[in-house]
């Protein structure tokens, strides 16, 4: 038995009777890399002249951690499967990478507060503000004869 004649069988059928701005839908896309997935999608708007129909939607799609957003238009001469969703099925399918880039947001906030923090010290290090409150070491400089004649007068004496 061929796996399209059962789930052809065992699977209802499902048609979108009706679309208006703001619906959400599914959608297969058969032609991506690796197979078959599953997008998600929002019309945005619905034009129809009387001879030719278009769709534009927002499509989404999880990848690699992210979600992928795409303005797309469908046009009345190609036939595309668009499937009922609901806004929990949404929530649903994309709690785990928005968490996932939540976490990621964190990170990334925490590293630039660092480099703020960095770059503020620097830029007062640079600009005199902390020099305020530094002092300069105290020094003498010796020709390398003086410092000899100094270190041979330091040396202990043998007995």
């Amino acid at each position: 038995m061929q796996t399209q004649n059962l789930i052809q069988t065992t699977a209802n059928v499902i048609q979108i009777t009706n679309l208006k701005i703001g619906d959400v839908f599914k959608v297969i896309d058969a032609d991506g890399y690796g197979g078959p997935t599953v997008k998600y999608g929002v019309v945005n708007d619905l034009m129809n002249d009387g001879e030719k129909t278009y769709i534009e939607v927002v499509e989404y799609e999880k990848s690699y951690g992210s979600v992928d957003a795409k303005i797309k238009l469908y046009t009345g001469t190609k036939d595309i499967s668009l499937f009922p969703a609901t806004v929990e099925e949404v929530k649903e399918h994309f709690d785990s990478v928005l968490a996932s880039i939540g976490k990621d947001i964190e990170k990334d906030e925490k590293a630039l507060q660092n480099k703020i923090e960095a770059h503020e010290r620097a830029t007062e290090f640079v600009s005199g503000e902390t020099t305020k409150q530094l002092t300069e070491a105290t020094f003498v400089e010796l020709s390398q004869g003086e410092f000899d004649a100094q270190k041979k007068l330091s040396a202990p004496v043998a007995e």
